[in-house]
């Protein structure tokens, strides 16, 4: 039995770097990335689709759609699949209508009793589509779905050929935000990373966007290869003195083994990636100085401008809401059954000209099971910025529970809600939110002493 003391936090006066001793995160190779899925005798898509979308009809829904394109391979990025060719896009997004419209009708039966909360086209670069096409599939999407009137509707890309002109074109056809993988403001950096544009032209094709009437967020990395916390902090005062985004996802940078940036950093051509304290005190840095240029703290990564930024998309699957995907190489869930369409886009191709769901994976479990209990109020919790109110705990877990937040608490993890009910997590308690979430997960799951 383990002692309540084994899931406690070192007091110190440095909470972001010393709360607890660095973990070696290995990441997994590329190719064990896409493990194969177990054996499936649940039938096909037709035959058990509709009843795993009617599992939970009081739940969100959202469509992921999937454009697995690019023009060229970022240093840093593991999920790169095809080059971008010159007709691709009337190609790809004549599958996509079909797959659109194959998809509804096997589902005809329950579509119209569920709405749709949120539909997220990722990448790959789903903006180099052509300006017509996206345009088409977007109306697809609410032709053959029955989108809410607030749905959250997402388009993701990269500055580089996401034109105003698209921008304009798309948020006529239904889509109401942009989500652009910044990564740094920096030129010198964003050309070791593979990003084509310089600063300038960034600030231009966000503000150029903004003007369409969409939220415009982006991603900004920390922890990048010869990165320090005044290039960070510059770009954070670029992107909030020089554009007008709504917000921007925050996060650290991840090196994954044979990965591009992986190569070039073991052969000398770029530089090492900051040490773990150093990455600690860049997410604190950046943390104060989003909250000085007006930024709020929306969830765990994100941080918005304004009200009408709400990251729906990601609090949703954070919540692990039923997700039907589209495209080659997307993944969704429906109920508790995990989806996942052909990676090869010749397969892809194949069956969807046949008139098939493109799956090539399919996780059983049982359709009436949920994923519910702690581990849920943690995951909906946290996209709160904060721990589970104790009467949610399992009953067994409540009095020790309470002696390790308020240990947490004295590390300089945890303060009081705001609303004087649970507990919110601090700037070094986010920095530190993957281990925290890992250790009340382990915590609750069997009895521990003291």
């Amino acid at each position: 039995m383990p002692d309540i003391s084994d899931f406690y936090a070192q007091v110190s006066s440095d909470p972001l770097t010393m709360a607890f001793a660095e973990e070696k995160k290995t990441m997994p190779s590329l190719a064990r990335m896409r493990p194969q899925p177990p054996e499936w005798d649940g039938g096909s898509f037709a035959e058990f689709g509709a009843k795993a979308f009617m599992t939970r009809p009081e739940r969100p829904l959202a469509l992921y759609v999937h454009v697995p394109f690019c023009h060229h391979h970022c240093t840093f990025c593991p999920f790169y699949i095809n080059q971008t060719k010159k007709d691709f896009s009337k190609e790809y997004s004549s599958l996509l209508l079909k797959e659109i419209v194959d998809t509804a009708y096997v589902l005809r039966e329950v579509v119209d009793k569920r709405s749709v909360d949120a539909i997220y086209f990722g990448g790959g670069t789903p903006s180099d589509l052509d300006r017509d096409d996206m345009a088409a599939v977007i109306r697809a999407l609410y032709d053959c779905f029955r989108i809410s009137p607030d749905a959250e509707v997402t388009v993701e890309g990269r500055t580089t050929g996401f034109t105003a002109d698209k921008g304009k074109a798309w948020v006529e056809a239904g889509a109401n935000r942009f989500s652009l993988g910044v990564q740094s403001a920096n030129t010198a950096l964003r050309k070791k990373l593979g990003r084509i544009s310089s600063r300038e032209e960034v600030g231009e094709a966000l503000n150029g966007l903004c003007e369409s009437g969409a939220s415009v967020v982006i991603d900004l990395m920390y922890g990048l290869p010869g990165q320090d916390i005044p290039m960070l902090l510059d770009d954070i005062r670029y992107i909030s003195e020089e554009t007008g985004i709504a917000g921007l996802d925050l996060y650290e940078l991840r090196r994954f083994p044979d990965s591009p940036l992986d190569k070039a950093i073991n052969r000398g051509k770029m530089p090492a990636m900051p040490e773990f304290n150093e990455k600690a005190r860049m997410f604190g840095a950046a943390y104060e100085r989003l909250y000085d240029y007006g930024f709020e703290h929306f969830s765990p990564k994100h941080w918005r401008r304004n009200t009408r930024e709400r990251s729906l998309y990601n609090r949703l699957a954070g919540q692990q809401t039923d997700m039907i995907p589209f495209g080659s190489a997307a993944g969704g869930r429906l109920g508790t059954i995990g989806l996942g369409t052909a990676r090869d886009i010749g397969t892809y191709a194949e069956m969807v000209g046949r008139g098939e769901k493109p799956l090539s994976r399919i996780t059983p479990s049982p359709l009436s099971a949920d994923r519910g209990g702690f581990s849920h109020e943690l995951d909906v919790a946290m996209e709160r910025l904060q721990l589970p109110d104790m009467d949610k705990w399992p009953v067994s877990h409540r009095d020790s529970g309470r002696k390790l937040l308020a240990q947490w608490k004295e590390a300089g993890l945890l303060v009081d809600s705001r609303d004087g009910n649970g507990m919110s997590l601090t700037c070094a308690g986010f920095f530190w939110s993957d281990r925290l979430r890992k250790l009340l997960t382990d915590f609750v799951a069997v009895p521990v002493a003291g």
